[in-house]
């Protein structure tokens, strides 16, 4: 049997909400798959949010410390039409989620790469990362990121 068009796309757009469900579900069920203290006592819902100059908007929706100094981090990022970052590195890896508009990211050695909602990519830890941006004119980026750091340091590294 031969499904229809219209039946073609509903499938395609069930698989994304199904494959995005998956992804944020995993990001969170990672901070405390291994933990021995119960997932409550856990968490630590914060409402702390950051705004830089040009108007980016980072908010720590979860933080998580382990055992060996570690911290997880669940971040909300937004950032306004046309902004974006100067070279940059991380020191760990990171997942991304796009929420809303489009990301433009571009790794050493790489071509840029375009993110749209929906989708997600991975920040590669210790690589010089050349653009990162909101390419859209008129409209916001929002993703949510998720990564472990030392305690204390920050994710973000500007030379």
């Amino acid at each position: 049997m031969r499904l229809s068009h219209a039946s073609e796309i509903a499938i395609t757009k069930i698989e994304a909400d199904i494959k995005r469900r998956l992804f944020l579900g995993g990001m969170l069920g990672a901070a405390f798959a291994f933990s021995t203290k119960p997932l409550s006592a856990q968490m630590k819902t914060l409402s702390d949010t950051i705004v830089s100059s040009d108007g980016i908007s980072r908010t720590t929706l979860e933080r998580y410390e382990n055992s060996a100094g570690e911290e997880f981090r669940l971040v909300l990022t937004s950032y306004p039409a046309g902004v974006g970052l100067p070279a940059h590195h991380h020191p760990s890896v990171a997942h991304n989620y796009i929420l809303e508009g489009v990301a433009e990211s571009q790794y050493a050695g790489e071509e840029p790469r375009r993110f749209a909602a929906g989708e997600s990519y991975q920040d590669k830890a210790e690589v010089p990362h050349m653009i990162f941006r909101n390419p859209d004119a008129s409209s916001p980026l929002k993703y949510l990121i998720a990564y472990t750091v030392k305690k204390g340091q920050p994710f973000l590294i500007i030379p």
